[in-house]
């Protein structure tokens, strides 16, 4: 044996430069790296969490408005405006009411319009067979994902009178 060398081979160090003392850290490089592993995969992980829960909100508050839209078509074509007292207004209203009655929309209301797609913008009193009405639905739905926009909603129903 040459000198004074031990058996054992120097260890080569990995960690970053000494701090004042002069004492090295070998785990400080590898819990600063999983820090920033960490934070970049919750970031990630959040968003698709939020994704998840707006498209279970979207899809709630569509289903919601379908049904709505479709309970006041059917109030509409059960219920149509007789001719001795004959007021859209008031038809219009009950219709609304009972769109609005079935609707839970997170978020904004919803705006509801009614047409009569076979007599022009107003029911013809004197049709009872085959005339339409349709009950329409739109709403702004605000999404808590962040860098998403707000979705427009519409939906619509349409029914024969009986």
């Amino acid at each position: 044996m040459l000198g004074n060398q031990s058996s054992q081979p120097k260890r080569r160090s990995n960690a970053v430069a000494p701090d004042v003392n002069g004492d090295v850290r070998e785990g400080d490089r590898g819990q600063g790296q999983a820090l920033v592993e960490f934070a970049l995969v919750i970031l990630l992980l959040f968003l698709l969490l939020f994704g998840i829960i707006d498209f279970s909100r979207l899809f709630f508050a569509y289903a919601t408005m379908s049904n709505g839209v479709r309970e006041g078509a059917r109030y509409g074509i059960t219920h149509p405006p007789a001719p001795p007292d004959y007021t859209l207004e008031a038809s219009e209203q009950e219709i609304t009411a009972a769109a609005q009655a079935m609707m839970v929309v997170i978020g904004s209301d919803a705006t509801i319009q009614i047409n009569y797609p076979d007599s022009g913008s107003q029911p013809d009193p004197y049709c009872t067979h085959l005339c339409r009405i349709e009950v329409v639905a739109t709403s702004d739905f605000p999404v808590w994902t962040p860098f998403i926009p707000n979705i427009q909603i519409e939906t619509s129903a349409t029914m024969h009178y009986e």
